[in-house]
């Protein structure tokens, strides 16, 4: 009952992760392409022609990945956790965006072969930004300050005393 109840949980996690990686890929695709200047209709083309190989070769990695965090909090919730099958999972996944990464770069080196020296230039520049923009990126996010302490807040301003009057 239970493997049957996972197996949809998997299968669930696997369908969003598919789902929302065409939405996130066309995204990144269209606005990678914006900022390019003096494209022409060629290159766009040749640009265009390595997407859907690209992400039939994603999408599988994608949905394992999402396979193995599923797997992984589900070894890792359990009454007595079975640290060497975390460790083997935790592997896996390393595994998993190992080749992912080598995937995004093999596909960003073939669109570069297309571009000009000036392009490049520029494509380069807005890859590196886009690296920044990522909320957890060098200890950014989760609303945590230069010490990345967690949440810095004021101290709230100490009022003074209203002043003692006497009466006479």
């Amino acid at each position: 009952m239970k493997t049957k109840k996972l197996k949809g949980i998997i299968l669930a996690i696997a369908i969003i992760i598919s789902s929302t990686l065409s939405i996130k890929a066309q995204d990144f695709e269209k606005g990678m392409l914006k900022n390019i200047p003096n494209l022409t209709e060629e290159q766009t083309k040749k640009i265009e022609s390595l997407k859907t190989p690209h992400l039939k070769q994603m999408l599988p990695i994608k949905n394992q990945l999402g396979e193995k965090k599923a797997q992984l909090n589900t070894l890792s919730t359990a009454e007595k956790a079975d640290m060497v099958a975390i460790n083997k999972k935790i592997d896996e996944i390393g595994d998993l965006k190992t080749q992912m990464m080598k995937n995004r770069e093999a596909h960003k080196q073939e669109i570069r072969k297309i571009l000009t020296e000036e392009q490049r230039l520029i494509f380069d520049m807005h890859n590196d930004k886009k690296e920044d923009k990522r909320p957890m990126a060098n200890g950014k996010g989760m609303n945590r300050g230069p010490q990345g302490k967690g949440m810095i807040r004021p101290e709230p301003p100490v009022q003074p005393a209203p002043p003692v009057i006497e009466k006479e």
